[in-house]
């Protein structure tokens, strides 16, 4: 028999004294970054809104002419789950499911780091907000984390062989992990229905957040850090307040699971990625969904914004392609095309290297390619006109 809906009590799992401190300090940070936000806010209301697109469109008309695979090198024995650039651009990392952790120079696709990352299945990798430079390196700081099936996370120094620290509390595999932009705090998704927040420096679980009914995939954090959006195989994409640990969007629009998800770097916008061949854009502050883009014939393993300004919006498909869309009219740039196998993963570059843009891929093949505009347009352009 239901319980009438007057009777019902909403309950409460007491979290640590540590998941208050965390929230407090969340929120600060937030609140640190209001200043940034009303000068791009003031920046955006002084553009002319026409030339602001007309400058995206020539950008992305000279990436539409120039943008070709520059690298492709075999990257593992077995296929390649995800590739990452680091936020200084100077690397590129590859997870595979031999379990090992490679890292790759940017932009030549050189092998610089081989590490033992798990004995399973490495499904995902992220770099800390904060990490600079190329090995060798010194010290412990953390500045690489990898997840695998064997529910582990694992954070390196990448100047040993061996993790810092290893963070353990899942029940079922780990399917991706990201950083909070404060460095601090580690965001895991997993089949074992959950989300968790985790200290970085004491290994803490935090947070083990239940709310989804099937296994969780994708995850997204905020640019402020005040929110995390998180998929799960049953195409239901939640959007969660990590200050107070309440669901402020459900989002259920998709009609399979939902594999990846990403907010743009203005925060007003998230990107989910499914299935169902198709990327739902949302408006948050309208709460609904504004464009459905039917932009593959399979799964789409992959969608991120463009770091920085957010002018393209990149997808991953297991139809062997990756696309580039403009985020003024949602309309495909250009696609990519050269891989043998469905593409594992694709991610843009965080800066302009030589003043070009570079996109990196890897897929089922066991391959990794760099793409970009070095040198091949006609008649020779300035990149470096387009960059803000």
């Amino acid at each position: 028999m239901s319980i009438p809906s007057h009777q019902q009590d909403l309950f409460y799992t007491e979290g640590v004294e540590e998941l208050l401190e965390a929230r407090v300090k969340i929120a600060e940070w937030r609140g640190s970054l209001y200043g940034c936000v009303v000068k791009e806010r003031r920046q955006r209301l002084d553009e002319d809104p026409v030339e602001h697109e007309e400058r995206i469109d020539r950008f992305c008309m000279f990436l539409q002419k120039s943008m070709v695979a520059e690298v492709s090198q075999v990257g593992d024995e077995r296929p390649l789950t995800q590739g990452k650039f680091s936020p200084d651009a100077q690397l590129f990392c590859t997870s595979s499911w031999s379990g090992f952790v490679k890292l790759w120079k940017t932009p030549s696709c050189d092998p610089v780091l081989t590490i033992r990352g798990h004995e399973d299945r490495c499904n995902s990798i992220a770099w800390h907000p904060q990490c600079k430079g190329t090995p060798p390196f010194e010290g412990n700081t953390v500045r690489l984390a990898s997840a695998s099936a064997d529910s582990r996370i694992n954070l390196w120094s990448l100047s040993d062989s061996q993790p810092v620290n290893v963070l353990e509390g899942h029940e079922d595999r780990v399917n991706r992990i990201a950083f909070h932009p404060m460095g601090e705090h580690l965001i895991s998704t997993s089949h074992d229905m959950s989300w968790r927040l985790w200290d970085v420096n004491t290994t803490t679980e935090l947070l083990l957040q239940e709310g989804h009914s099937r296994p969780v995939y994708g995850v997204s954090v905020h640019p402020d850090g005040s929110l995390v959006a998180t998929s799960d195989l049953g195409g239901v994409v939640r959007v969660w307040d990590l200050r107070s640990g309440k669901t402020v969007m459900p989002l259920a629009a998709h009609g399979k699971q939902v594999m990846a998800v990403d907010f743009h770097p203005r925060g007003t916008v998230l990107a989910t990625a499914s299935d169902d061949h198709s990327v739902r854009i949302w408006d948050l502050r309208k709460r609904r969904c504004t464009h459905n883009l039917l932009l593959h014939n399979k799964l789409i393993s992959e969608v991120s914004f463009e770091k920085g300004e957010g002018r393209l919006m990149l997808t991953s498909s297991y139809d062997g392609t990756v696309k580039i869309c403009s985020t003024t009219d949602w309309k495909v740039v250009k696609v990519l095309i050269g891989h043998e196998g469905r593409v594992m993963g694709a991610d843009h570059i965080p800066a302009a290297v030589g003043g070009h843009h570079y996109i990196g891929s890897v897929a089922f093949d066991r391959t990794l390619k760099f793409w970009s505009t070095q040198g091949k347009a006609e008649p020779p352009v300035d990149a470096t006109a387009f960059m803000t």
